[in-house]
């Protein structure tokens, strides 16, 4: 009996699950009929007639303008008001700047610059660095919104990564507020798809889709905007974006991006951390922690492959370890052995931001001697930074060494950004006068022969010198097609008017200026992909403010495709600096690779190695 009454419970506990899951099962079918029927309603309103709105071309408000004279006049009435042109940048230091000047105190970097400002000045060094600031041109600069439903990503004819993860289509629309996204592939549907936002993200099915068997194929994207004023009735005007073209490329980028975050206004005092993104993901996970401790910097690789290799890093303490000067020094991580120790470089100063390694990995070239000057941002504009001295130095690992390098290293020359060609036997750095403001430099590009019988004479680089700009921020092309490099109207860091140019790799030739670019605001540190086919840029096209990473195609010819932006769920008030493109994710942890380049850690004191320096 009781076996009996056991089974008739648990055939009624059955009977009732069973209940429960139908009505779940029925409920969860009535909700999904119920959102189609509702989703066919609304997209049946974006059928008829439509008014297809014509792509328009962007229009710039005017830069920010301040006007100083008043305000110099009621500072000191008896002084001669200089013109713009003689006193448009500063190199004064007042009370309320930052203090504290990467590789020397202010001073130095005052006298480095002194000649050159009694020359523009008239021998007058006292004038406001306010004003000064306030006289630059504004960094900052901002596009009228369109007037009419318009995509802004992707740019008609973009190309995507065919291992990115989804991407987000981001339009502008000042009078509806109701859309429907098209997507057409080889005259086959796509769907249609609702939005009551300006941006929108491509559905993984659908984009998994098209990364496997549309690759190359021209994707079609079409927007139709519509004004519900808050009923869901028809609209009089149904309006349509242009048809915007974009393509998935069979050509894979690397998959992870090694970045920093710094929010602005970038100065001496920023404690930015290191991390890595995999591009195929919505996620970055941390690389290095700067602990707020740390301004770690200038992550390079001596590998592409990312796994293998060597990683150098520029580092600068916040905590004194004794004494007023703040430690700074360069750490080394051996990615094979689990390994990494600092380095004391025998030299005044120990800044060595700029750093580039030998293609065997054994040698490290690096920017020695280096001061940096920093002036604080005004309102909109960004720090005003630039170089007051550096050499290039070249150091052994396995011996120990290091040496300034013969052709590379004139004390009346700025000479920084090293890069090996992938033969190892050129180095090809920037080069510019010294005593220069950091925003009237202009560099030039120069290749340096490292082979034994050279005559340690470096010469000027068709394309990328003597051009009336500045050129700098060198990078090969993995596939040895083509030299990279920065061009801007005068210094080199947070520069507006930087562009990427291109090169043949032989450095003979012109250099052209990629498609990729925009005229209106900075892009400026690459990275190549592996394979020579992608480059990945920060820039700051988006904002003027803060610099965003896209990435380009370069196709065979070395023509860029317009860029297209690492998906962000959101994005931050910060900005990515520093992107390096690796192939796989670097095998080391963040505890290990902190251990090793830790202020406590006892340095490894590299040997001064004497060489012949012929002066050039």
């Amino acid at each position: 009996m009781n076996i009996l009454n056991s089974l008739s419970a648990r055939n009624s506990k059955a009977f009732y699950l069973f209940i429960v899951l139908a009505i779940i099962v029925v409920s969860t079918g009535i909700g999904y009929g119920i959102n189609v029927l509702n989703d066919q309603r609304l997209n049946s309103l974006f059928e008829g007639s439509t008014k297809v709105c014509k792509r328009e071309q962007p229009v710039f408000y005017p830069r920010v303008q301040y006007k100083t004279d008043s305000y110099q006049n009621s500072k000191n009435p008896h002084q001669k008001n200089n013109s713009t042109d003689d006193s448009q940048y500063s190199t004064n230091s007042e009370a309320d700047e930052i203090s504290y000047v990467d590789g020397g105190d202010r001073s130095a970097v005052e006298a480095a610059m002194k000649k050159f400002a009694n020359e523009k000045s008239s021998g007058q060094w006292g004038e406001s660095a306010v004003l000064a600031r306030l006289r630059s041109p504004s960094t900052y600069k901002d596009r009228r919104p369109f007037q009419s439903l318009q995509v802004i990503i992707p740019e008609d004819g973009a190309v995507y990564p065919p291992n990115l993860c989804p991407p987000y289509i981001e339009w502008e629309d000042p009078e509806n507020d109701f859309w429907q996204v098209n997507l057409t592939v080889d005259k086959q549907d796509l769907g249609s798809y609702l939005s009551e936002t300006r941006r929108w993200r491509i559905p993984s099915n659908i984009w998994n889709n098209l990364q496997r068997d549309n690759q190359n194929q021209e994707i079609q994207l079409q927007i139709k905007g519509i004004n519900r004023s808050g009923n869901i009735e028809r609209s009089d005007k149904i309006h349509a974006s242009e048809i915007t073209r974009f393509t998935i490329s069979s050509d894979s980028a690397d998959d992870y991006i090694v970045y920093r975050y710094v929010a602005p206004p970038f100065n001496s005092y920023k404690t930015p951390n290191i991390f890595i993104r995999n591009i195929g993901e919505d996620h970055s996970e941390n690389f290095l922690s700067a602990r707020r401790r740390y301004c770690i910097n200038c992550h390079t690789f001596s590998s592409k492959s990312g796994n293998t290799g060597k990683l150098s890093l520029q580092i600068r303490s916040l905590v004194s370890s004794g004494g007023n000067k703040l430690p700074v020094y360069v750490a080394i991580y051996d990615i094979d052995k689990k390994t990494g120790f600092k380095v004391k470089l025998p030299f005044e100063i120990q800044m060595t931001t700029f750093m580039a390694w030998s293609p065997d990995g054994n040698q490290m070239a690096y920017s020695a001697n280096q001061k940096i000057a920093a002036m604080k941002p005004i309102i909109y504009e960004t720090q005003m930074a630039g170089m007051a001295t550096s050499d290039i130095a070249l150091y052994d690992l396995e011996e120990n060494e290091t040496y300034l390098l013969p052709g590379a290293s004139d004390p009346n020359m700025l000479e920084i950004y090293p890069r090996y060609s992938l033969d190892g036997e050129q180095l090809i750095f920037a080069r510019s006068p010294v005593g220069l403001h950091p925003a009237h430099i202009h560099y030039d590009l120069c290749s340096l022969s490292l082979k034994e019988d050279s005559d340690n004479t470096a010469h000027p680089i068709e394309g990328a010198s003597n051009n009336g700009r500045s050129n700098y921020y060198p990078r090969f092309s993995p596939d040895g097609k083509w030299l990279s490099f920065c061009q801007s109207d005068g210094g080199d860091l947070i520069r507006t008017s930087s562009d990427i140019y291109l090169k043949n790799s032989n450095l003979e030739g012109d250099a052209h200026c990629l498609e990729s670019n925009v005229s209106y605001a900075a892009d400026s540190w690459h990275s190549w992909s592996s394979n020579g086919k992608w480059i990945v840029f920060a820039t700051k096209r988006d904002s003027g403010i803060y610099a965003y990473l896209y990435m380009t195609h370069i196709d065979d010819e070395g023509h860029a495709s317009p860029a297209v932006p690492l998906p962000l769920g959101e994005k931050i008030n910060a900005s990515f600096n520093i992107p390096e493109f690796v192939a796989n994710s670097p095998k080391i942890r963040d505890p290990n690779l902190f251990d090793s380049i830790r202020v406590e850690q006892e340095p490894r004191t590299a040997k001064l190695k004497k060489v012949s320096i012929t002066q050039r």
